[in-house]
C-alpha cells in the first residue's frame, strides 16, 4: 500500500511536469481548436430542404432529415428499388438543361428538385460512386440503360481493382472471399452522427503529435538540468521513480485522446443522434470489403487511434531516455510521424507499401478502404490485426528499454 502511494504521488507530480510545458499546452490547445472546428461549422451551417424547398437549419433540418429517411431510404436497397430511384428521377429529367453536370436545379422541374432529388442527393452520390466511380448523378441519367445491376457492377469494380493491385494468389483469395461476404445487398438509411465522427477522427493525428511532443522531455529534461544525477542516487531513484515516469507519460497519452473523444464524439451524436450505428460500412462507399457496421467502424478508429498515441508515446519515452536534450527529441517525433504522412506510399514496391503503411501517422486513418495485407506461412494478416500486433510487441520491448537506457545516464 506504502508503495502504490509513493507511485501514485509520483505520478501525479510528473504529470504536473508534462503540464508545465507551455510548448505542450499550446500544442493540445491547437488540437483541440482543430478537432472542434472540425465539425462546429458543419452543425452550425446544417441545412436540409423540404418538400416545399423551403431551406430548414440545424436542429429543425436534422429532424426532418431524420423523419424523410425513415419514410424513404432506410430500406434494403435490392437492385430493383435502386433502379426504381433511379427511373422516377430520369421520368423528370431533361440532360440537355444541366450543361455542367452539377444543374440539377435546371435539369428538373422545381417541385421534383425539392421533392425527391435534393432530399436523396447522397444516396443518389452513393449510386454514382459504384457505377461510375465518382459522384456524379448526371451520368446515372445519362447512362441509365446500360448499368445493369447495382451489386454486379459492385462486383466487377472490385475484380478490376484487384488486378490493378499485383495481388498474390493467397492475398486475392483472400480478398476474393470478403468481397463475396460483403457483396449485399446493402441496408440504407441515415447515418449524419457516425459520418461526421469519421471525418473529426481524422483530426486525431495532431492529438497524437502533441502527446509525442509533451512526453519528450519526461527523461531527458532530468539531463538537461542535472536532475538525473540526485534522482537515480536516491532510493526510489531506480524503481519507482522510472515507473512512474513512464506509467504518467502513457496516462497523459490517454487521456489526451479521451479528452478528444469526448469533444467529438459526445456533441456529434446529441446534435445529429445515434442512428445507423447498424448500417454497413458499405453505405460510405460500395467498394470497402470490411464486413463492419458503422458503429464498429469508429469503435476499431478510437482503439487504433489510442495504440497510435501509446506507440508516439513511447517512441518519445525511448528517444528521451537515450537522448539527453529535449530539442532533439521532440524534433525526431514530430519528423518522424509528420514525415510518414507525406512519403508517397503508392509509388514504391508492395514491401515498401506495406512497411510505411505500418508507420504510426497512418493507424488512425481509414485504411478499410484499402487492400493492404500481410502473408506468412499461407496465413493472410489484415493491417489492422498486423498494426495491432507489430504496436503491442513495439510498446512491450521499447519499454523496459526506456527503464534501462535512463537508469545507465551517465552525469556529466
Amino acid at each position: 500500500m506504502a508503495n502504490m502511494k509513493i507511485i501514485a504521488r509520483i505520478i501525479k507530480f510528473e504529470l504536473k511536469k508534462i503540464l508545465s510545458s507551455k510548448l505542450t499546452i499550446g500544442a493540445l490547445i491547437i488540437s483541440y481548436l482543430i478537432l472542434i472546428y472540425s465539425y462546429v461549422p458543419n452543425i452550425f451551417k446544417y441545412t436540409f430542404y423540404d418538400d416545399n424547398g423551403n431551406l430548414l437549419k440545424r436542429k429543425q433540418a436534422v429532424n426532418y432529415e431524420k423523419e424523410f429517411y425513415k419514410e424513404y431510404l432506410n430500406q434494403v436497397q435490392t437492385d430493383e428499388r435502386i433502379r426504381a430511384n433511379i427511373e422516377n428521377l430520369k421520368e423528370h429529367y431533361i440532360v440537355e438543361n444541366n450543361k455542367t453536370g452539377f444543374e440539377y436545379d435546371k435539369a428538373l422541374p422545381k417541385d421534383i428538385y425539392y421533392e425527391y432529388y435534393k432530399p436523396r442527393e447522397s444516396y443518389f452520390y452513393w449510386l454514382s460512386q459504384n457505377f461510375i466511380s465518382g459522384p456524379y448523378p448526371h451520368i446515372l441519367m445519362i447512362e441509365f440503360d446500360e448499368l445493369g445491376d447495382f451489386y454486379v457492377h459492385r462486383q466487377k469494380n472490385i475484380e478490376t481493382w484487384f488486378d490493378s493491385m499485383n495481388l498474390t494468389s493467397t492475398e486475392r483469395e483472400f480478398w476474393q472471399q470478403r468481397a463475396n461476404i460483403t457483396k449485399g445487398p446493402y441496408q440504407y438509411g441515415y447515418y449524419q452522427g457516425w459520418n461526421y465522427i469519421n471525418d473529426s477522427l481524422d483530426i486525431v493525428v495532431f492529438l497524437v503529435l502533441a502527446i509525442g511532443i509533451g512526453i519528450s522531455c519526461v527523461f531527458s529534461e532530468e539531463h538537461e538540468t542535472g536532475m538525473d544525477a540526485i534522482l537515480l542516487s536516491a532510493k526510489y531513484g531506480r524503481t519507482k521513480l522510472v515507473t512512474g515516469k513512464i506509467t504518467a507519460s502513457l496516462i497523459f497519452a490517454i487521456a489526451v485522446v479521451l479528452v478528444g473523444l469526448l469533444l467529438c464524439v459526445v456533441p456529434i451524436l446529441l446534435f445529429f443522434g445515434t442512428e445507423g450505428w447498424n448500417l454497413p460500412i458499405q453505405v460510405l462507399d460500395a467498394k470497402i470489403l470490411y464486413n463492419w457496421t458503422l458503429l464498429k467502424t469508429i469503435g476499431i478508429r478510437i482503439f487504433m487511434s489510442f495504440l497510435s498515441a501509446l506507440a508516439v508515446a513511447t517512441i518519445a519515452l525511448s528517444l528521451s531516455s537515450k537522448i539527453k536534450k529535449t530539442t532533439p527529441v521532440a524534433v525526431i517525433v514530430i519528423l518522424f510521424y509528420l514525415g510518414g504522412l507525406f512519403i508517397p506510399v503508392e509509388r514504391g514496391n508492395r514491401i515498401f507499401q506495406k512497411i510505411t503503411r505500418l508507420l504510426p501517422a497512418f493507424l488512425s486513418g481509414r485504411q478499410y478502404y484499402g487492400l493492404v495485407t500481410y502473408s506468412f506461412f499461407g496465413k493472410v494478416l489484415t493491417f489492422y490485426h498486423m498494426a495491432i500486433a507489430v504496436y503491442i510487441l513495439l510498446i512491450l520491448i521499447l519499454l523496459p528499454l526506456s527503464m534501462i537506457f535512463f537508469k545507465k545516464h551517465q552525469v556529466e
